[in-house]
């Protein structure tokens, strides 16, 4: 067994009884489970990961580009920069090098 160090993480009440529910249901004890989720959400960060997920993007994408030449069409084409500038806020664009395109 590998050797374990112990460590101290700050939760609030609430965030531990739901860690400690949880625990419960699945036969872990809860910090166990901390660390389970944690290393799982490490490991998944890369995006998409399936050709389900590419494919509901590019879906996306698509539906979005039809919307926008539409919008353009009817003369609302100021409404599409404004989109533009709220999912730049919310998504900002990925720094140059990190998409698997630039590999």
């Amino acid at each position: 067994m590998a050797t374990t160090q112990s460590k101290t993480v700050r939760v609030t009440e609430d965030q531990w009884n739901r860690v400690e529910n949880a625990a419960r249901k699945s036969n872990e004890s809860p910090n166990h489970l901390l660390v389970k989720l944690a290393i799982d959400v490490l490991d998944r960060r890369e995006w998409p990961r399936t050709e389900l997920e590419i494919h509901l993007l590019r879906s996306s994408l698509f539906t979005a580009q039809d919307m926008a030449r539409d919008m353009i069409a009817t003369g609302r084409s100021e409404e599409i920069e404004e989109i533009r500038r709220y999912i730049s806020r919310i998504a900002p664009e990925l720094p140059p090098g990190t998409t698997q395109d630039s590999q």
